[in-house]
């Protein structure tokens, strides 16, 4: 049996949720566009200097990574936001996906996209943890 999210969110915890979504959806489009605006600003020439050795063009590198991954992890937010939109709209957000059970509110205000209730993440993320490898 499918549960409803009006059957443990009350309509002021679903309000509440649905703001902070917003929130965060906002926070994330502004991150991206600042990002992206300094990067135009500051092209990988300028961050290796006119006459640059192999040091400058590592740290240029590192920097151009480093943005990356925060523009990826926002991209990353947005997708989960998108999600949680989503399960709003068919009736299933705030339930687990793994196991349909109620995903509590506390957990939802702490992290509003989460689609799994804390046991069942606990168990997803051991299970698909990446095994630690060297690097060098």
């Amino acid at each position: 049996m499918a549960l409803h999210i009006s059957h443990h969110l009350e309509r002021s915890q679903m309000r509440a949720l649905r703001n902070q979504l917003r929130e965060r959806e906002l926070a994330a489009q502004a991150s991206i566009r600042i990002e992206a605006a300094r990067r135009a600003e500051q092209p990988y020439a300028e961050l290796t200097g006119i006459a640059p050795d192999e040091g400058d063009a590592a740290t240029a590198d590192l920097l151009v990574d480093i943005d990356h991954a925060l523009i990826g992890r926002q991209l990353e937010e947005l997708t989960d936001i998108r999600a949680a939109r989503e399960r709003i709209r068919r009736h299933r957000y705030g339930v687990c996906i793994a196991c349909g059970q109620p995903i509590g509110f506390d957990r939802l205000s702490a992290y509003p996209t989460a689609k799994r209730c804390m046991p069942c993440q606990s168990v997803y993320e051991r299970t698909h943890a990446m095994a630690p490898h060297a690097s060098l």
